[in-house]
């Protein structure tokens, strides 16, 4: 049986898979924020309605 690490090129797909978090990252953090706003803001405005 032939040793499968020499079918892929384990360096090149961990350099492409890295550039292509690099890239991603950024939307995916814009994503998260968005969604803490929004639940900080349903946090207040619930606080406030049961205040009243």
């Amino acid at each position: 049986m032939e040793n499968i690490a020499s079918v892929w090129d384990w360096s090149f797909f961990w350099q492409v898979f890295g550039f292509i978090l690099g890239i991603v990252a950024s939307f995916i953090m814009i994503y998260v924020a968005i969604q803490a706003v929004g639940l900080l803001l349903k946090m207040v405005v619930d606080a406030i309605r049961t205040r009243n």
